[in-house]
């Protein structure tokens, strides 16, 4: 019965590892106007500014779907993603709640703007090393006026 029992624990412990992003990697899409861009790499930088409360206490997640050019500065990379790259940003507060999300698609850019207390995008941390960050990001079907969009991701990221 022992045995039975460590074989299901090893079982356990292999399978969620299969499906864990690697580090600097996600595994998931953002869907535009029913066509999905595959997200493959994944980036994080700290100390981020949230333009409504005016603090620099955010983590901001870039997921693409190729790898940034070396020397991208991830600060910048929300309003101005290098040629040819597609993906998300979303901000996460301390409390690792959404705040600010970015889908820069083959038709455009949509900034959602700074917003407290939406319900429409999710964080669901994954517990990691010190200097990561990990997790789920996903999000509600959301229409504007020009376009439509969801995604869903896991991904881990080391902070920079």
């Amino acid at each position: 019965m022992r045995h039975a029992q460590a074989l299901i624990v090893l079982l356990l412990v292999i399978g969620s590892s299969a499906f864990a992003a690697d580090l600097g990697r996600a595994v998931g899409s953002v869907t535009i106007d029913g066509k999905p861009i595959v997200l493959q790499y994944a980036y994080s930088i700290d100390h981020q500014k949230n333009q409504l409360t005016n603090k620099a206490n955010e983590t901001k997640v870039i997921l693409t779907d190729r790898p940034l050019p070396d020397g991208t500065k991830l600060d910048d990379v929300d309003y101005t993603f290098p040629d040819g790259i597609f993906g998300i940003v979303v901000c996460v507060n301390p409390t690792d709640n959404v705040s600010h999300v970015v889908v820069q698609h083959p038709t455009g850019t949509y900034d959602a703007g700074y917003f407290e207390g939406v319900q429409d995008y999710r964080f669901k941390r994954i517990r990691g090393d010190r200097g990561t960050i990990s997790g789920t990001l996903s999000s509600k079907k959301i229409t504007t006026n020009t376009m439509s969009f969801y995604f869903d991701a896991e991904f881990a990221a080391q902070v920079q």
